[in-house]
């Protein structure tokens, strides 16, 4: 057992030494719907919209893909209230209080950067030669003898631009949300009884869009769609006039929303320095020419 564990550390440090791991602090709105249906065949549903703020934690492997944890709001509970017969009251409310506290968890995949406007290509470093010809004649008796260095040249080479093209990546992603407060309820009251729909768990498929500026990440958009997980049909036994009635109440919970947050890298990478100067470089040869030229001679 320990070898095996040993074995799990060692290949998750060797994944976390090339993986990315950023915070993204979103804000935005969702919209919830609330939906109970009773034995009787009616139905009340309750639509509110509401804020949403949270904080995303990412570990980005190098593929593009890896786990995510959330933290955030969740919509208020909804209260209905039925009478003894079954029937829907004519009113019903969200629950006072706060919003809830949402827990999400998953698993999500970054695509390859999709470039959005004209792609530039860095160019490649040029170089210029430029022999050196600083070896002066030297004269002899009958000829002009030249020497020159061939092996003696000068190299120029320019940095390569940066690449700052725009561009989108696509997140889609898989959550499991977790709502610690949440409690579904029914409670009898004067007139008959109430039922409260708070699911503790919910499915989030969800698809992002990162955009980005070159390697320079500058905003994320998302859409989210949330099921609730477990919710069970409520059973509630009444009694009007002297005879019982039995209901059964089958709820159904749903969210969809959007938001917009800024992501921030922790990772530390290697800075890449833009030379802005002209760099200068000597490639040396022993080799020489000579030239040989016969004087001019008069009679």
């Amino acid at each position: 057992m320990k070898p095996l564990l040993l074995l799990g550390c060692l290949l998750l440090g060797g994944t976390a030494m090339r993986a990315q791991f950023s915070l993204l602090p979103y804000a935005g709105f969702e919209q919830s719907r609330n939906r109970v249906t009773n034995t009787n065949g009616l139905s009340a549903s309750d639509i509110s919209r509401n804020l949403r703020a949270g904080l995303k934690m990412d570990y980005r492997l190098k593929g593009g893909h890896g786990p995510f944890i959330s933290l955030g709001t969740s919509p208020a509970p909804v209260s209905f209230r039925f009478n003894n017969l079954g029937s829907v009251a004519s009113s019903y409310e969200a629950a006072k209080g706060a919003l809830q506290f949402r827990m999400e968890g998953g698993y999500q995949y970054s695509s390859r950067p999709i470039s959005l406007g004209k792609k530039r290509t860095a160019a490649s470093p040029s170089a210029s030669l430029v022999p050196d010809q600083s070896a002066a004649p030297q004269k002899t008796c009958g000829s002009l003898l030249y020497k020159s260095r061939c092996g003696e040249r000068k190299a120029l080479t320019k940095a390569s631009p940066v690449n700052k093209t725009l561009n989108m990546r696509l997140q889609p992603l898989l959550a499991l949300a977790y709502i610690p407060s949440a409690t579904e309820s029914v409670k009898q009251t004067a007139s008959g009884f109430e039922y409260t729909a708070a699911p503790k768990t919910a499915l989030v498929p969800a698809m992002g869009f990162e955009f980005a500026k070159g390697s320079q990440r500058l905003l994320t958009l998302g859409l989210f769609y949330s099921r609730a997980l477990g919710q069970k049909e409520q059973t509630v036994n009444s009694l009007s006039g002297g005879k019982a009635y039995t209901t059964t109440l089958s709820p159904r919970t749903s969210t969809w929303g959007l938001t917009l947050g800024i992501p921030i890298g922790l990772t530390k990478t290697k800075a890449v320095k833009q030379m802005t100067e002209t760099r200068q470089r000597t490639e040396k040869r022993s080799c020489t020419q000579s030239h040989y030229r016969r004087c001019m001679q008069w009679q």
